[in-house]
């Protein structure tokens, strides 16, 4: 099984925790509506997707606690439209390159808008604790986050474009009795980096650990990459 082979309502019969538990409860009613009342075509949720996420940068690059969570928000909601496009052109058996292009600039637009959103940010921190130091040597730590946030972004975007869509049937043994335990539930084994957005880009924020949060988010694609790596070259 495919970890993108769809069910009746349009959502992926195994998809990552994230999106399965947190998303999926948003996103299944709002595509069964909108496939039922054809109100909306799947490009232009896609359209209202790439609208949010550009937004959440906006947001984060404000400087303010309510901007962290504005974005953070904005995200979420971005993420659950994304979802809703998808879903709602398996359900409704509309799909065309158009709206594979869109989709594509919707999914890469919004992790952009909020990365460049996160690094204003912490930037504007840095600039803000330099200023208000009586001395050099209080000020060098201060721009840590900051280079924090570039490492995230480096590897985040490295492990895109090395990672595959496809995800492998469920393993034999005991790692096999658990895979398939979790496919049952719809869950794959291992986060994915929708798991790992939502940590950096809405838990982060709404629980003002930006930085916690991006740790964690370099060590979870730190992971993935040798994970992939070593399956690509094993």
């Amino acid at each position: 099984m495919s970890a993108f082979e769809a069910d009746a309502r349009g959502a992926k019969k195994r998809d990552y925790w994230f999106t399965v538990l947190v998303t999926d409860p948003v996103a299944v009613p709002v595509t069964t509506f909108l496939a039922r009342r054809r109100l909306l075509t799947p490009n232009q949720v896609t359209i209202v997707s790439l609208l949010l996420g550009l937004s959440v940068g906006a947001f984060f690059a404000t400087g303010q606690r309510w901007g962290l969570i504005a974005g953070a928000i904005a995200f979420y909601l971005a993420f659950v439209t994304d979802c809703v496009d998808g879903k709602l052109a398996r359900a409704t058996g509309i799909t065309s390159d158009k709206g594979q292009a869109l989709d594509a600039l919707a999914d890469g637009g919004r992790r952009a808008s909020a990365s460049l959103g996160l690094l204003v940010y912490l930037f504007q921190g840095a600039e803000n604790t330099v200023s208000g130091c009586p001395g050099l040597a209080l000020c060098v730590p201060s721009p840590l986050p900051f280079l924090v946030a570039i490492v995230y972004v480096v590897l985040a975007y490295y492990f895109l474009e090395i990672s595959g869509a496809a995800k492998a049937q469920p393993a034999g043994g005991v790692r096999g009795r658990w895979s398939q335990a979790l496919a049952r539930k719809r869950l794959l084994p291992t986060p994915g980096m929708p798991d790992v957005q939502a940590i950096v880009f809405i838990f982060g924020p709404l629980l003002d650990l930006v930085v916690p949060a991006l740790m964690i988010g370099i060590v979870m694609v730190g992971v993935a990459i040798l994970l992939t790596v070593r399956r690509r070259l094993g």
